[in-house]
């Protein structure tokens, strides 16, 4: 699971709901997490108090949990705080390594019983104990479903090695992380997976408006008349040998002004408006990109020594010296060129993306496509609005979500609905679609399946139940929910998200997962190992069953 997760649903609250609780508060410490320090914890028993407490302002989901299997977090305190106070070593003083060992022992297996039933599979927590008198410790991590049997699951490196050669030639292919194309059994079937929601990082092209265009009366763009009235020009007694370096630098200065003010490069600037209107690269503005990419990587060497042998001695040096480091500013951050070649570069090399994938699919040529979300442990909400929206075409409440709003139990806000939203450049009209998830399939996966499915029944699931890991990560600043800050000096650590969410039905399915429209049973141990080892005869029973139900459509 991705820890770069952002929660999706906070920024689409309503302006209008008014957060009050759903519950009273109960008495509890209204010491926050991050005011404790090493010092409140000097035993089992702190360390156990500072967990409970924590948990008890932060954690977001114990409404659910005392329904899901009865979990009473004030009991919970009563039957372990008498436990952890009866581990008597963690000051060391008087004890042997033996006897620190034990009682670490003994809090890993206490702090096992009370975490392993926690529904939040986002949520984890690493608490550090004392292991030898030596200064040692130990730092042990817990979360939910710790001591549970996990279904095997299709890793993507594993279908990146069965499936490449399963797409048509002209495929977009990443080694590692992205495949996407159509199928050479089905070619009117469109196949798009990928390893986490990083694509709007990975793929996405933002341009400015212009590049290589300073703003008049910019003082870091160097100009003749500066050179002319350099001091360290004017410093060289020799007036011959000052007008011929004068001429010589303002030459070499008009030459590398004469790519930026090319008509190549006003031509490459008045595209990026069609761009950002369409989102279509065509081949001219490709090849108009690559040629001045090329061109910039050849430009005159102003800072190279040997461009100014002819007029280099020791009376032009200091002036040289001076005039290097005036077109390094007028280069770097008066023309600022790397911020074009760096856009030159992301073009070229997110093209077949956008011509392959984006463009197709906003036209309509892509008639039928899998999302394959197995294996795909979640990423960047951003990815959202760059993939997910594009498959969208009403707006609707897709999940809803909650917090909380004070330090109590029960203090939450209410359930608030997350509406989906079409995008500029999504799908022209309903196209079929099966979204494959499987136990792999956590957090953004989640949301975007959630999502699909809203839109009705040409979007459907299939394969084995995701992985519940539902609840919204937030920033730094967590409210009233969440943490994921290091407590007391880092004695714990906590990654806890601040967003409840259920899905449509009301159901909360944190620790359960988004429940397959058509449920094919995970890979046994056989097949995860076919999976790896004869990728090119693997039969994947989950794409067999996507590409049968699409052949209906």
């Amino acid at each position: 699971m991705k820890k770069s997760i952002i929660y999706l649903g906070l920024a689409l609250f309503s302006a209008s709901v008014t957060f009050n609780s759903c519950m009273q508060d109960n008495d509890s410490s209204i010491t926050e997490p991050t005011r404790y320090t090493s010092n409140d914890i000097k035993s089992y028993a702190d360390l156990f108090k500072v967990f409970w407490t924590v948990m008890d302002q932060r954690y977001n989901y114990f409404y659910e949990q005392k329904g899901k299997d009865g979990m009473d977090w004030n009991a919970v305190y009563k039957e372990y705080y008498p436990k952890f106070a009866a581990l008597k070593s963690y000051s060391g003083i008087g004890v042997s390594d033996a006897e620190l060992q034990a009682d670490a022992e003994k809090a890993r297996e206490y702090f096992t019983e009370i975490i392993n039933p926690i529904i939040d599979r986002h949520f984890y927590v690493k608490i550090k104990v004392p292991f030898s008198n030596s200064g040692i410790s130990n730092t042990y991590t817990f979360y939910g479903g710790m001591n549970e049997t996990r279904a095997n699951i299709y890793p993507f490196d594993a279908k990146y090695g069965y499936m490449k050669d399963r797409l048509q030639d002209g495929a977009v292919l990443a080694n590692n992380f992205l495949l996407a194309g159509n199928l050479k059994s089905n070619p009117d079937i469109y196949y798009f997976s990928f390893k986490s929601f990083a694509l709007a990082t990975n793929y996405k092209i933002t341009l400015i408006d212009k590049y290589l265009s300073p703003d008049p009366g910019n003082s870091l763009v160097l100009t003749p008349s500066a050179i002319e009235s350099s001091t360290q020009l004017n410093a060289i007694s020799d007036i011959n040998k000052r007008n011929e370096v004068k001429n010589f630098t303002i030459n070499l200065l008009n030459e590398w002004n004469s790519f930026p003010n090319s008509n190549e490069m006003k031509s490459f600037n008045s595209q990026i408006g069609v761009f950002k209107s369409t989102e279509v690269l065509s081949d001219q503005f490709l090849d108009l990109t690559q040629q001045l990419l090329t061109k910039s990587n050849n430009l005159v060497k102003y800072n190279s020594a040997a461009t100014y042998s002819s007029v280099l001695n020791s009376e032009t040096l200091p002036y040289i010296q001076w005039f290097i480091q005036q077109m390094d500013n007028h280069v770097k951050y008066g023309y600022n060129l790397s911020q074009f070649q760096n856009a030159a570069n992301k073009i070229l090399t997110n093209a077949s993306f956008y011509k392959k994938f984006l463009n197709p699919l906003h036209k309509g040529d892509i008639k039928k496509v899998i999302i394959d979300l197995r294996g795909n442990g979640g990423g960047n909400i951003v990815d959202a609005r760059f993939f997910t929206d594009r498959f969208i075409t009403k707006s609707t409440v897709a999940f809803y979500q909650r917090t909380k709003e004070g330090n109590g139990q029960f203090n939450y806000t209410p359930w608030v609905p997350v509406q989906t939203q079409s995008h500029l450049f999504g799908i022209p009209g309903n196209i079929p679609v099966v979204v494959l998830t499987d136990k792999g399939s956590a957090s953004m996966s989640e949301m975007s399946t959630l999502m699909l499915k809203s839109q009705g029944t040409h979007a459907i699931s299939m394969g084995d139940y995701s992985a519940g890991a539902t609840a919204g990560l937030g920033g730094s600043d967590d409210f009233n929910g969440g943490t994921r800050d290091a407590i007391a000096g880092g004695i714990l650590e906590f990654y806890m998200p601040l967003m409840a969410t259920k899905n449509l039905n009301d159901e909360v399915i944190e620790g359960v997962g988004v429940k397959p429209d058509i449920y094919v049973t995970p890979p046994s141990d056989a097949e995860v190992a076919q999976m790896t080892n004869t990728p090119k005869t693997f039969a994947d029973r989950v794409m067999e069953e996507a590409i049968k139900y699409l052949l209906t459509k």
